[in-house]
């Protein structure tokens, strides 16, 4: 009898041993075989993350670059400046003070008259420097700078002029002189009387005067 149970027993164990044996085989073979589990996902996942992080960034950097179009198209505004510099120059210029008249430095009377028809006389000078008086067509001295006033009492009948040596009329009592718009030689005919300023271009056309009407009714003029 017990030589019976020790074989059962026996038998038993193999058995157990041998279905054990077979379990862990299956499980070893199981583990290498199979295929990849869910588990590898994740490793999937995190390349599929990576390629679109890559494919994402070419679209940050051509959001980017209008910006940094943008940021240069600014640089024109600056070329404003030379324009403001421009338009100073002209204002400077239209506000510059324009040249002061001439101012005399002193103003000499004098009177004139005629001679019948023949000659003018100095009958007075203020001054004692023009001319000798109560002498026919005595030669006149003017200085520049000076203003001389005189009164012509020969009348409308004799008009005083005094012109260059071609003839042409610089002042005069019945024709268009050239020096009577001149600022500085300030010419004044009220009539009987003349004024007028010796400017340095007046004092180099001078010649002689005389009376417009009667011919013989002239002297020399000399400038200092």
């Amino acid at each position: 009898m017990n030589r019976n149970r020790r074989r059962v027993l026996g038998a038993a164990g193999l058995a157990l041993v041998g279905a054990l044996a077979g379990c862990t085989g299956t499980d070893q073979e199981g583990t290498e075989d199979e295929p990849p589990s869910d588990a590898d996902t994740p490793t999937g996942t995190a390349a599929t993350s990576t390629t679109e992080r890559q494919t994402e960034t070419p679209t940050q950097t051509e959001a980017q670059t209008p910006t940094e179009t943008e940021t240069e198209t600014d640089t024109p505004t600056e070329t404003e400046t030379p324009t403001e510099t421009e338009t100073e120059t002209p204002t400077e210029t239209e506000t510059a003070t324009p040249a002061e008249p001439l101012t005399p430095t002193e103003t000499v009377s004098m009177t004139i008259d005629n001679v019948g028809f023949s000659a003018w006389e100095v009958t007075e000078d203020e001054s004692g420097r023009v001319a000798e008086t109560e002498t026919e067509n005595p030669t006149m001295t003017f200085e520049t700078g000076v203003r001389y006033v005189v009164e012509n009492n020969g009348g409308s009948l004799h008009p005083f002029a005094l012109r260059a040596s071609d003839d042409t009329p610089l002042l005069s009592q019945d024709a268009e002189g050239r020096y009577e718009n001149d600022r500085d030689v300030d010419w004044v005919d009220n009539g009987g009387d003349v004024a007028f300023t010796v400017t340095e271009a007046l004092a180099a056309d001078l010649a002689y005067y005389i009376c417009t009407v009667h011919s013989s009714m002239r002297g020399t003029v000399q400038v200092r």
